[in-house]
């Protein structure tokens, strides 16, 4: 039997499942029987419970006729005209880790042209600096 032992990971699948099942106007009960398992089992899964089987939220997923979507982390620089030039050893086109971008900023801001940052990357600083720089960017 395997499990989901990202707590992160568990907690946004069960946000979704939840959200998802209030939108088509289910209750806990109805997804119960479609998926086949006691109502205890999906407020388990909608809690985000550690320690259930992730083949009984692919079950409550195909219950709600959701599928699964993947979407890569991290940051292309190609995206963000400042890190593209911080990255310039690099394939711009290439994903790079949120921590690895926070770091090209950091070692780099001296050549960082403030003036030229967008507002998209303005922002996505903003959001490196607030998740993985506890709210300080070391420049």
């Amino acid at each position: 039997m395997s499990y989901i032992h990202d707590m992160d990971a568990i907690q946004a699948i069960a946000e979704q499942i939840r959200h998802f099942r209030k939108q088509e106007g289910l209750t806990q009960s109805d997804v119960a029987e479609i998926a086949g398992m006691t109502r205890q089992k999906i407020v388990d899964i909608e809690k985000g419970k550690p320690g259930v089987a992730i083949s009984a939220y692919v079950a409550v997923m195909e219950a709600l006729d959701l599928d699964w979507t993947f979407s890569p982390r991290g940051v292309v620089p190609a995206d963000y005209p400042q890190l593209r030039l911080l990255a310039w050893n690099r394939n711009p086109a290439r994903r790079v880790s949120e921590k690895d971008a926070l770091a090209l900023y950091e070692r780099n801001w001296d050549l960082v042209d403030e003036a030229a940052l967008t507002s998209r990357e303005r922002e996505l600083i903003q959001h490196l600096v607030t998740t993985h720089g506890n709210g300080v960017l070391h420049v």
